[in-house]
């Protein structure tokens, strides 16, 4: 059996291989991420590595999971529609830009990998269940398929402005917010 400062060694190196993993996702996809790259980045031999992920799709999978455990803490605030677009999507810093970046690179890997694609649709279902119950709870009248209905809208304007990131000029126009205010207003009622 082994003790709590083995397994705090162990979940250490595991999430030391998913930052230098994450770090060369964001410069280079995960294609280019080569293995021996990500074990000198984590300090490791590639060997090591393979003790604690059995194949890299393990350790996108992880990525993945991780994406989607910030997403789930997020949701509350996602799903409140005051300033919505300003405080989601009006900041270009370092942290806004590595979120897009890798909901990219995890949506292009799931096109070509059926193993990722797998981990993405359980992370959806999941993300969507979280976020119906907190529309629910908002909203009490609102039945289980409107609810569905409005976070996908929601979720389709958010990757739509994720994917055309480059192509909107900031600060949003007033006709812009306008647009995007009202079309909150129909998915997220008050």
């Amino acid at each position: 059996m082994r003790t709590i400062k083995q397994l705090y060694n162990s979940d250490q190196r595991k999430q030391c291989i998913i930052d230098a993993t994450e770090q060369h996702v964001l410069t280079k996809g995960f294609h280019k991420a080569s293995m021996s790259e990500i074990a000198k980045s984590a300090g490791l031999s590639v060997g090591q590595i393979y003790r604690y992920f059995s194949h890299k799709d393990e350790i996108i999978c992880a990525l993945v999971e991780q994406f989607t455990q910030q997403r789930l803490q997020f949701m509350p605030s996602f799903l409140d529609k005051n300033n919505w677009l300003d405080r989601h999507f009006s900041e270009d810093d370092q942290e806004n830009h590595n979120i897009r970046v890798m909901h990219s690179e995890i949506q292009a890997e799931a096109a070509r990998n059926p193993v990722i694609a797998k981990i993405c649709i359980e992370s959806h279902q999941r993300l969507q269940c979280h976020a119906v119950s907190i529309m629910q709870s908002r909203y009490p009248k609102m039945d289980r398929q409107e609810a569905v209905a409005r976070i996908e809208m929601l979720v389709t304007l958010t990757e739509g402005l994720l994917a055309r990131w480059e192509y909107q000029p900031r600060p949003f126009s007033k006709e812009m917010q306008q647009i995007y205010n009202l079309t909150l207003d129909a998915i997220l009622p008050d």
